[in-house]
């Protein structure tokens, strides 16, 4: 045992009494720090499996399964002092880089399609001006095709709680040809608690198609954080388009799609998510229905 150490221990009261309030103090300080690091992250881990159905009129219900993992890095500590966990990234105008990869397949009623996507993105918030710039690069490779897409983007915070960015995309099919197009994202943030709010996002897409008209996307979702570790909330997306493609009448292709979803942090590190989505082709018997699982964990 050191002899510095039996010195302290056989001191009189007095110093005996400095040694405990200085542990004390050493012992509040360590907890106060455990609690500060928790509240920030650097690395998120995030991943999802999906089980859903076809219905067509012919066909029993056909079944599908997906999975999806993905891993960021920010390039600083995010922090989530004050604001949904859920929403930290975004409203800490964080800069980061992702890597994805997604499998998908059908295998039933004599179906049998399977799929891999590999990506991966980044962003650039500037200090001060509140700037953005996105980029993704994906693969896609569905049965024996391959298809690129690369995505750029630009924007900026216009508040603290509010971001503007438009996006241009380019595709490149191996067998089917190149088609691009863009797209305009608004996303908005309404404080009504010190931790909790709402969160509205909307945004339109269009992409080129060669010798049919333009698909139109529209996407609108909202999410109530009643806390800093719980939300829920509900979208709706529209695919409208390939008139004079799809159907020689001209009618095209109409698809609607509206989900509920909740996320809850079990902790400040582990989140953990539950959506129902269901789909439908505007005049036709087709439908989707889908649940989705999942969970991210950050440290």
């Amino acid at each position: 045992v050191n002899k510095g150490v039996l010195l302290v221990l056989t001191n009189p009261r007095k110093e005996q009494n400095m040694f405990k309030k200085t542990a004390l103090v050493a012992g509040v300080a360590l907890a106060v720090s455990a609690v500060a690091q928790a509240e920030d992250y650097r690395w998120e881990i995030e991943g999802d499996y999906s089980h859903g159905e076809y219905e067509f009129e012919n066909f029993d219900d056909t079944e599908f399964d997906s999975f999806s993992l993905d891993g960021t890095f920010y390039l600083d500590n995010v922090n989530t002092d004050g604001s949904p966990l859920s929403e930290a990234a975004f409203l800490d105008q964080a800069s980061d880089v992702s890597l994805s990869y997604s499998y998908s397949e059908v295998d039933d009623n004599g179906i049998d399609v399977d799929g891999d996507d590999y990506g991966i993105s980044g962003r650039y918030v500037t200090d001060g001006a509140g700037w953005i710039f996105d980029a993704s690069y994906t693969r896609l490779e569905p049965l024996d095709a391959e298809i690129d897409t690369f995505t750029v983007g630009v924007g900026k915070y216009l508040t603290d709680h509010t971001t503007l960015v438009l996006t241009y995309w380019n595709g490149d099919a191996d067998e089917g040809g190149d088609t691009d197009g863009g797209a305009i994202s608004l996303k908005h943030f309404f404080r009504t608690t010190d931790a909790g709010g709402f969160l509205v996002e909307a945004n339109y897409g269009l992409i080129n198609v060669d010798d049919a008209d333009d698909v139109d996307i529209y996407n609108l979702s909202g999410t109530w954080f009643t806390c800093q570790n719980f939300g829920v909330g509900a979208s709706f997306g529209k695919f409208d388009g390939f008139d004079g493609l799809i159907d020689a009448g001209g009618s095209g292709l109409e698809v609607d799609r509206y989900s509920v979803f909740s996320e809850w942090f079990v902790t400040q590190s582990i989140g953990v998510n539950l959506a129902y989505t269901y789909g439908e082709v505007d005049d036709t018997d087709i439908e989707s229905n889908a649940i989705t699982l999942g969970g991210r964990f950050r440290f």
